[in-house]
């Protein structure tokens, strides 16, 4: 355990947050974020709202789905994962009560999740880039193709792909937030570094040199 907290301790605390939040009752009533309240009246529900779920079934998801892929981007590169992290949970709430009309309060991690899934998968991508896996890279390239054929879905029908939102309203512009802020990250921290680590780039040089 204490390994763990030295590899993801941001991972594990949300972890171990939301599920006190979830077995406390009346808190995650408190932790809403209500989208027709003034938010500098809410800055604890601002950050709290993401850790408040609506019934189990809603945290079980959230839940899993955080830390799975908490874990892929805390390790390798923990300041970029704390910054997707911050950015989301403040954003996302703040995009919803403006252009959720159909919304009056805000709970869940799914929001993260999917800023986490986008950032994990260009990881992953890049990674097998590196390594000339080739497979890796259509699989990855997949599966992010199919987070944003599941934020589509949701856009137009009006409901989760996954989660049974029985009791509440799916809320698909914190997913599709979410995709846009951890795909802007992960593509940020890729093309940031020097010209020789990108492979695309060195195929170049190297086709260059050759002619």
């Amino acid at each position: 355990m204490y390994q763990l907290m030295k590899e993801i301790p941001i991972t594990l605390t949300v972890a171990v947050a939301t599920v006190v939040v979830f077995l406390i009752p009346g808190l995650e009533s408190l932790l809403d974020f209500q989208t027709n309240l003034p938010v500098f009246h809410q800055l604890i529900q601002l950050f709290g709202c993401h850790m408040a779920h609506w019934s189990f079934d809603h945290l079980v998801w959230d839940l899993v789905m955080f830390v799975t892929m908490g874990v892929i981007c805390e390790r390798r590169n923990s300041i970029q994962y704390a910054i997707a992290l911050a950015l989301s949970a403040i954003t996302i709430p703040l995009l919803v009560s403006y252009f959720a009309f159909d919304v009056s309060s805000y709970r869940g991690l799914s929001g993260l999740d999917t800023a986490l899934f986008g950032l994990a998968v260009l990881y992953l991508v890049d990674s097998s880039i590196r390594e000339k896996n080739w497979a890796g890279v259509g699989m990855y390239a997949f599966l992010f193709a199919g987070m944003m054929g599941k934020i589509a879905y949701e856009c137009f029908v009006g409901g989760t792909l996954f989660v049974n939102s029985e009791g509440f309203t799916a809320v698909p512009i914190a997913h599709l937030v979410g995709a846009v802020i951890g795909t802007a990250i992960g593509l940020f921290e890729i093309a940031r570094r020097p010209p020789a680590q990108l492979m695309w780039r060195r195929v170049f040089y190297q086709t260059r040199v050759a002619a």
